[in-house]
């Protein structure tokens, strides 16, 4: 097998179509992980730019078997192995694979490889491991067996919790305060993004693997759904002028996208504003304290989430840390049902 760099349209296009040719009728897979895929490879977005993305196919007697984005960001030590898809059953191949990254990670002077980040953690980040229903939308999706492929390596473990919203808020008791909570303004959406990636930098900035973020990260990331969001999916908490903590929330769009096929932004659009009322399922995106007010204030938010999500029948987690005591102690006693798993891998070289 031969490992090549793809440069030109057609290469991308032709990358492109294995991925979607891999995933048709797959019915626990929805696309909207797409628009990040093409963020990365085509460098729509700052962030995009400003490191440095490697396209790479395994081709064997003119069939692909493999492709991949081998990323670097320059604040990283380790060379990312992202958005990695292969054909099932073809372990020789991966193995080959898997030198050519180890040599390519070591031409860049890296010593580790992470395998299953998208190139920022608010980007995507995980191997599925187990899979009993699609994908919620912002969280990642792969065949079950890519993870198998990876076995031999330094495993690390992330969970998403779910539970009826009726059975996690009301039981949630709010101390009084002077913090305040308010929704983000959308009219004012660049600033107020600002405002979101410096919370985001200065709270779940120490989360693993977490990289600090620059200007226009998240305006970039989330301007596509504007036509989605509401101002009460990022709430801010505010302490005399101050944001000190933040939550975002939103419907898991992908419930009411079809499965197995590709959504443009138009299809997505057209079926929420058709299909939204069925929509029974919440993410929790996202949520980050400064360490002073942690506590009071998580439970202020988390109370406020509550409110507005009350008529829905499911609220999931994005992604967490096993690792992270603290969060896992939290998801543990207030949300408690494990919905899916994920893996991401580290490899020394």
């Amino acid at each position: 097998m031969q490992v090549i760099s793809v440069k030109t349209a057609k290469e991308k296009r032709l990358f492109k179509k294995f991925r979607k040719d891999l995933y048709r009728n797959d019915p626990y897979y929805v696309s909207t992980v797409e628009f990040t895929l093409d963020m990365l490879l085509y460098k729509e977005t700052a962030f995009a730019k400003n490191i440095h993305i490697f396209p790479v196919m395994g081709i064997e007697e003119d069939k692909i078997l493999i492709t991949a984005l081998l990323i670097h960001n320059p604040k990283d030590d380790f060379l990312q192995l992202s958005f990695f898809e292969a054909l099932e059953n073809i372990d020789e191949q991966v193995d080959i694979f898997m030198d050519y990254v180890k040599d390519f990670a070591k031409s860049l002077g890296l010593h580790r490889i992470i395998i299953g980040l998208n190139g920022h953690l608010s980007y995507g980040v995980g191997l599925s491991v187990d899979m009993s229903s699609p994908n919620t939308f912002d969280s990642t999706y792969s065949k079950l067996y890519y993870a198998r492929y990876f076995d031999k390596y330094q495993k690390h473990e992330l969970v998403a919790f779910s539970n009826n919203p009726s059975a996690v808020f009301p039981s949630l008791i709010e101390r009084d305060s002077n913090v305040t909570i308010r929704k983000i303004d959308l009219k004012n959406f660049d600033a107020e993004m600002e405002k979101f990636r410096d919370i985001c930098n200065e709270t779940i900035g120490t989360t693993f693997l977490f990289s600090q973020t620059d200007k226009g990260h998240f305006y970039d990331l989330l301007e596509p759904m504007l036509f989605f969001l509401k101002p009460e999916n990022i709430l801010f908490a505010e302490h005399n002028g101050e944001v000190v903590g933040f939550v975002f929330w939103h419907p898991d769009y992908n419930e009411v996208l079809k499965k197995g096929r590709q959504n443009s932004l138009l299809s997505i659009a057209i079926r929420y504003t058709l299909f939204k009322k069925k929509i029974k399922k919440v993410k929790l995106n996202s949520i980050g304290v400064k360490k002073e007010y942690q506590g009071f204030v998580t439970i202020k938010l988390l109370r406020e989430v509550g409110k507005l999500v009350k008529n829905y029948d499911t609220i999931e987690t994005n992604f967490v840390w096993c690792n992270n005591k603290k969060s896992m102690a939290i998801n543990k006693r207030l949300l408690k049902h494990v919905e899916r798993r994920f893996v991401v891998y580290e490899v020394n070289v």
